[in-house]
């Protein structure tokens, strides 16, 4: 694949892209793509802290109710948790931040970027509560199947505009969108069953921000390629969807040697393989490409069911997970709403 030099790719920005995604903005209005800001506005209203789950309940689970298959399982997922998140969390902060130049759009990705941090610091939280050592932070660095997930995201480099729709639609689509809800998927198998119901907490409400993370990515991948439409060449699109299957095959080791111990009370390996072949074919049709593995219907469809709802009110006090901080109108569908009716891919100048 071609890689542009540093000066070609100023010389881009300062002659050729003036008004483009990877023009810085002059001014502060008007926006060149007011939809960054609707993203920026959403992530913004829903601002949590880890520190509001009570998680007392989660601390005994742990201790008496947990078998020790399902804390075996549960371990796996911890150990490359929030390294997922800090791997995430880069690529906003050392490759997006290089490229893209208007303040709408900076404002999201910082905003986005911040989310980030509050996950990895959650899911630091949920670990050191139940008393795990620091050491399980590095633990992943022994297990094959969790370093070939880490390396694989360390190949993925905005240094070129092929970079950047590659980078975005790995990380958009197959890690935020697709690596992140396999371990999503497992761990809200617990709350449904009564247990842990303070780690499902925090993960529903990060199941909804990284929802967003990858609805406002995809749009912005949308909007670069529609500038740049000699990028998306049949060999770049052919290089997703491999990108896309060697998430699935990493993905399935990792979930293989998750359930190493065998299924727990509700869910089975296969069920989860199955889901995150689901939303493969749900973020490719995001990124205007065809599915792949033909798998309709969710297969697991008790996860929309707990997220959709108002989940844990009784547990969580007077919190559901709709609240916002920033307005007390509207609902959380409408925090999430970003203009639909715009046309999809479009750069809304």
């Amino acid at each position: 694949m071609y890689r542009m030099s540093v000066v070609e790719f100023l010389k881009n920005r300062e002659m050729g892209e003036r008004h483009g995604l990877l023009a810085e903005s002059s001014v502060y209005k008007p926006f060149r793509y007011p939809w960054a800001y609707e993203y920026w506005l959403a992530q913004q209203r829903v601002h949590w802290l880890p520190e509001e789950v009570p998680m007392a309940d989660d601390v005994k689970d742990w201790k008496n109710k947990i078998t020790p298959q399902e804390k075996n399982l549960l371990t796996q997922i911890f150990r490359f948790f929030t390294q997922g998140d800090i791997e995430v969390n880069d690529c906003y902060m050392k490759e997006y931040a290089s490229v893209f130049g208007p303040t709408e759009v900076k404002m999201m990705l910082s905003a986005i970027s911040n989310m980030e941090t509050i996950h990895v610091a959650a899911y630091s939280h949920l670990l050191d509560t139940i008393g795990m050592p620091e050491v399980e932070y590095e633990a992943f660095l022994k297990y094959k199947e969790m370093v070939d997930k880490y390396e694989y995201l360390h190949q993925f480099h905005c240094d070129s505009k092929e970079g950047i729709a590659l980078t975005m639609a790995v990380f958009a689509g197959f890690t935020e969108g697709l690596q992140l809800f396999a371990s999503f998927a497992i761990l809200m198998n617990f709350p449904r069953h009564n247990k842990m119901k303070g780690m499902g907490q925090i993960v529903s409400w990060s199941v909804r921000d990284e929802s967003l993370h990858c609805e406002a990515m995809t749009r912005l991948f949308r909007a670069f390629i529609h500038e740049n439409p000699t990028v998306w060449t049949k060999e770049l699109q052919d290089k997703v969807v491999e990108c896309c299957r060697d998430v699935i095959r990493l993905e399935d080791a990792f979930i293989d040697l998750a359930f190493e111990m065998g299924g727990v009370e509700g869910l089975e390996a296969e069920e989860v393989k199955q889901y995150i072949r689901y939303i493969a074919d749900m973020r490719l049709g995001e990124l205007t490409l065809e599915p792949i593995y033909g798998i309709e219907k969710n297969p697991l469809p008790w996860m929309d069911d707990m997220l959709n709802g108002v989940e844990h009110t009784n547990f969580f006090e007077n919190r559901a997970t709709e609240y916002s901080k920033a307005s007390t109108q509207g609902s959380w569908e409408d925090a999430f709403a970003v203009h639909d009716a715009e046309a999809e891919g479009t750069s809304a100048h």
